[in-house]
């Protein structure tokens, strides 16, 4: 009995080491990183330069209580109503920005902290920013499928040849003739080029059918592929009246998506970010690594912001235009980017669509994205490469439904379809589902007309 209770002592001193120890491990720098660029990166460093919000070298040591951190954290607004007077200096000094609310658990935010006090060789976004400015052209396509085109002149240039060829031929002949019958040589510009096509076609008929066939191929191909194009805008690249740069934001910057398109994910369309939006960054970072402030001043002069008091112009609307644009103009020290920023004062930026569907097809973002699980660059193209975005896909009826052919349902943690899921594992035999082969997006009615068709 003694020996009974020994060892269940020992089990319970056991379990007392090792439960802290289980809960530190929850605790992961790794899993900090990335929870770090998905919530914080768009405002902080990790250094202690300022950015939207202060660098968050050396956070904890700032605060008396981790506490009243995590708080601070999850939720600065209700925070802000405890008094705490540390919180309400800094809020203060940020000219009362407010921090989002984060649905985070304690150990994910101690995760932040941890991946904060040591961020290894992570790059920063503000040596993102700083780098080396990408051309214009960067990842747009190299260029369109011109076979056909090549064909065609192909075709052409061996007719020419053919052509000369005959001629030369010809006219040596006939010279032959003309001296063996003791007459003049015939002059060049007497050779009927076009009689000699004809006459050597009506000698090679065979020759002259398999160059037609080529011919009228070629052309009836083309002829194909540019009706089948019509409507489809694949590579379509508009100027744009900002020369935002997705390489920069998203690539380098690692802003997500959702960051800018904020209703993907509970609306059928993908949003246009308003100018709020980019003023969440853009009250801090002034200047960009390729157009300085140039292009940044056209988003101030459209929402009335004044860069050298970094606050709003009251009554920016009524305010005198002519006035505004010396102030901006001034700011910039440059007349050509003056004159260009001149037409976005108290006007809104008119971005130009690009990615638009028939208005007889029926396309839902929520439903692709966040039930689906589908990522933005199965449509969009690696959008964190691209300078300037294109369409990148063709966006057609039969490109839809090859995707819907070979994307299988993404069932894993994915509560629009447990029920559906458990049917189809209950009646396994008595449909298609079967073991080795994939269920696609297909087999839940992913090709019935009416679902992308009124």
């Amino acid at each position: 009995m003694r020996n009974v209770l020994r060892h269940f002592r020992l089990l319970i001193v056991g379990l007392l080491m090792v439960l802290p120890q289980g809960v530190q491990a929850e605790v992961s720098a790794e899993q900090g990183k990335q929870l770090f660029k998905a919530n914080c990166a768009r405002c902080h460093y990790v250094t202690d330069k300022r950015f939207v919000g202060p660098g968050l070298a050396g956070v904890e040591s700032r605060w008396s209580d981790e506490a009243n951190l995590l708080a601070w954290i999850r939720n600065s607004s209700d925070f802000l109503k405890t008094g705490d007077p540390y919180a309400t200096k800094l809020f203060a000094e940020y000219n009362g920005s407010v921090m989002p609310a984060f649905q985070l658990a304690d150990d994910e935010i101690k995760s932040i902290l941890a991946y904060i006090a040591a961020p290894g060789d992570e790059p920063k976004p503000a040596d993102a920013a700083a780098g080396t400015p990408q051309s214009a052209d960067s990842g747009k396509p190299e260029g369109d499928n011109r076979f056909l085109t090549y064909v065609l002149i192909g075709v052409a240039v061996i007719l020419l040849v053919l052509a000369r060829s005959l001629n030369s031929v010809s006219k040596a002949l006939e010279n032959v003739r003309r001296e063996k019958a003791g007459e003049d040589p015939i002059q060049e510009e007497s050779i009927n080029v076009v009689g000699k096509i004809v006459g050597w076609m009506a000698k090679n008929k065979r020759i002259t059918a398999v160059l037609a066939l080529i011919l009228v191929g070629a052309l009836s191909y083309q002829g194909f592929v540019a009706l089948n194009s019509i409507g489809v805008y694949e590579g379509y690249q508009p100027k744009q009246p900002i020369a935002f740069s997705h390489k920069l934001h998203v690539g380098q910057n690692k802003i997500e998506c959702q960051y800018c398109h904020s209703t993907v994910e509970k609306s059928r369309h993908a949003n246009i970010p308003s100018a709020n939006v980019c003023m969440n960054c853009h009250k801090a970072v002034q200047e960009g690594p390729q157009y300085g402030k140039s292009e940044i001043t056209k988003i101030y002069a459209s929402v009335g912001w004044n860069p050298e008091k970094n606050e709003y112009f009251k009554d920016y609307a009524k305010m005198d235009k002519e006035e505004l644009a010396a102030f901006y103009g001034n700011y910039l020290g440059d007349e050509k980017a003056a004159a260009a920023v001149e037409p976005f004062i108290q006007s809104n930026i008119e971005w130009v669509l690009i990615h638009k569907l028939p208005d007889h097809a029926y396309f839902n973002h929520a439903q692709h994205v966040k039930v689906g699980k589908v990522e933005c660059t199965t449509c969009h193209g690696e959008v964190g490469e691209m300078e300037e975005v294109y369409q990148h896909s063709p966006l057609t009826m039969g490109w839809c439904i090859n995707c819907h052919r070979e994307t299988e349902v993404q069932y894993a943690s994915n509560g629009y379809y447990e029920r559906l899921h458990q049917y189809y594992k209950e009646h396994k035999g008595e449909y298609e589902m079967r073991e080795g082969q994939a269920f696609t997006v297909e087999k839940i009615g992913g090709l019935e007309c009416s679902k992308c068709h009124y």
